[in-house]
């Protein structure tokens, strides 16, 4: 125990031993058993014979049982720990092939490797499993979830999915593990939102307002500016190309013909996830772009507004000014250079100085009657006193 006056620890309480002047994790004092406890559902397996575990064919050749204790000349891959846990549920099953057998495996991402029960083992060599690859036991270490024992491993092999399985006895499923059913596409992280594809597999356009255009005013007095190409790294051009093509596709660019007044310089900036975004630099248009003026909204009389209902709903509106489209003599105002050549907006273009304020003027026309919904610029929120009544309003935000 310290006796400094500073010590963050001085009138603590530890909870193992309630004694005074230091914490739980450096306590000296044994913790108690929890024999009493009871048991948790995980894979039990147990010391058996070498015999229990005979390959199917091709007959592999003997390997030597591992040591089951850690040795110090084990590599790192070798010594790491491995964990696998099975709560008892069968939601996530699913019918797996394995070197020709069909067997239920249950998809759990929690788990770091394949486990098959040494049952199923013996239902698939009865039924001549084909295998790569058969060996006794393993130099992994496996344990189960919240526990410090490790597990006994009877053997592994690989099949033709090139995937590696672990066989162990009286397991209580069948597991297929967190990269194996990515690898299979099994088992999916994340969603790719606002991205429709047709029977092709190509990207289709990006959605708009319809039966809007909006115009770009440009200040006269103005001289149009011609900015020259700023070179990209030759190994971006790659994901600039790709973008490109991307933007083409959902009809947010086209390609620019014939003379240019205006043109602005293509700028990729680096994204945090380690993609690119592709930018323009309009400052010198911004310069003589003629602003509307439209009232923006006070995001203090917003948040004044919202409370009263029940039920609520918020909606971010995805690359909300690609929504708006552009006139087709606004379109030469916001051209661009790349090392492909020129192409021009066709849609309100992030970076112009007037379009968060033509944005919101008609987001305010379409939302202007709806009763419960609150909005600034893409973020809109929808409220209901009940669940009907939030649905009913929610129905009505439509573009």
């Amino acid at each position: 125990m310290s006796r400094s006056p500073f010590c963050p620890a001085k009138d603590q309480i530890c909870r193992r031993c309630r004694k005074t002047g230091h914490f739980e994790n450096v306590c000296r004092k044994q913790p108690e058993s929890r024999s009493s406890a009871p048991p948790k559902k995980v894979q039990i397996v147990e010391n058996v014979q070498d015999d229990i575990y005979d390959s199917p064919q091709p007959t592999p050749q003997p390997v030597q049982q591992p040591d089951p204790q850690p040795m110090t000349h084990r590599t790192a891959a070798e010594r790491k720990v491995y964990y696998t846990f099975y709560t008892g549920g069968n939601t996530n099953v699913f019918d797996c092939t394995v070197g020709g057998v069909k067997i239920d495996m249950f998809i759990d991402s929690g788990s770091d490797v394949n486990l098959v029960t040494s049952d199923a083992w013996e239902k698939l060599k009865a039924q001549q499993v084909v295998v790569s690859k058969c060996e006794r036991g393993s130099s992994k270490i496996l344990k189960a979830y919240a526990s410090s024992e490790p597990l006994t491993i009877l053997g592994t092999f690989q099949a033709e999915i090139n995937a590696e399985f672990l066989v162990i006895r009286n397991g209580q499923r069948n597991l297929l593990g967190d990269t194996t059913s990515k690898e299979l596409g099994i088992l999916k992280i994340g969603l790719e939102s606002n991205r429709v594809t047709d029977d092709n597999n190509r990207v289709s356009p990006f959605s708009k307002i319809v039966d809007t255009k909006v115009r770009i005013s440009m200040d006269p007095s103005f001289t149009p500016v011609f900015q020259p190409l700023r070179r990209i790294p030759i190994p971006l051009e790659g994901a600039v190309n790709q973008k490109l093509d991307e933007l083409l596709r959902r009809d947010i660019i086209e390609p620019k013909e014939g003379p240019a007044s205006w043109v602005s310089p293509l700028v990729v900036a680096n994204k945090a996830n380690g993609t690119i975004r592709l930018c323009v630099d309009l400052r010198r248009v911004n310069q003589a772009v003629i602003r509307e003026r439209h009232p923006m909204p006070v995001i203090d009389v917003v948040l004044a507004k919202i409370g009263r209902g029940k039920v609520w709903s918020v909606l971010d509106v995805k690359d909300a000014f690609f929504l708006l489209e552009l006139e087709e003599e606004s379109r030469n105002i916001v051209t661009f250079i790349t090392h492909r050549g020129l192409y021009r907006f066709k849609r309100l273009p992030f970076g112009l100085v007037s379009a968060p304020e033509i944005f919101q003027r008609k987001i305010d026309e379409i939302l202007a009657d709806c009763e419960g919904i609150y909005w600034y610029l893409d973020d809109i929120g929808v409220e209901g006193s009940t669940i009907e009544e939030h649905d009913a309003r929610l129905e009505k935000v439509d573009f």
